[in-house]
């Protein structure tokens, strides 16, 4: 059985110590609990390796990589939850980033993925765009799969 595996990656405009940062900080543990009681969550990583995080995609910037048990999950987690009032504050808090820093990929469902993993699939998304092994919420339906 495959799952939908996620990585998202944003750069903070201020530094951590920053009260203009304070919103976004202030809800990072209600918003992963959300995350963690949704009925499709599965695993998110939670080693927030700073400085391989650094190394691959430059410095300063945040991540999320998680597991979900399908794409309807993971929109419904992303848009009908009070996530979407913080996802909406983003450009608040992140810098705008124009080339793709979201994708979405499937697992089998004993698969936990790495960050070079993602960092793998966000290179194929930029390079060839969407496609079975690299896509984006916007494509997803295309490439859906069914349990």
């Amino acid at each position: 059985m495959a799952i939908l595996a996620q990585f998202d990656l944003v750069k903070p405009k201020y530094p951590k110590n920053d009260s203009r940062m304070d919103g976004f900080y202030n809800a990072t543990d209600y918003v992963n609990q959300l995350a963690e009681n949704h009925s499709g969550f599965i695993w998110r990583d939670l080693n927030e390796n700073q400085k391989l995080i650094d190394q691959l995609f430059g410095i300063g910037h945040l991540y999320t990589l998680s597991l979900w048990k399908n794409t309807n999950d993971f929109k419904d987690f992303l848009y009908k939850t009070p996530h979407n009032e913080f996802r909406l504050k983003g450009r608040e808090w992140f810098h705008s980033i124009t080339e793709p820093h979201v994708v979405l990929w499937w697992v089998e469902d004993d698969h936990i993925p790495t960050l070079y993993e993602a960092y793998g699939r966000v290179e194929l998304l930029k390079k060839i765009g969407p496609s079975k092994d690299a896509f984006t919420i916007n494509s997803s339906e295309l490439f859906e799969i069914s349990n």
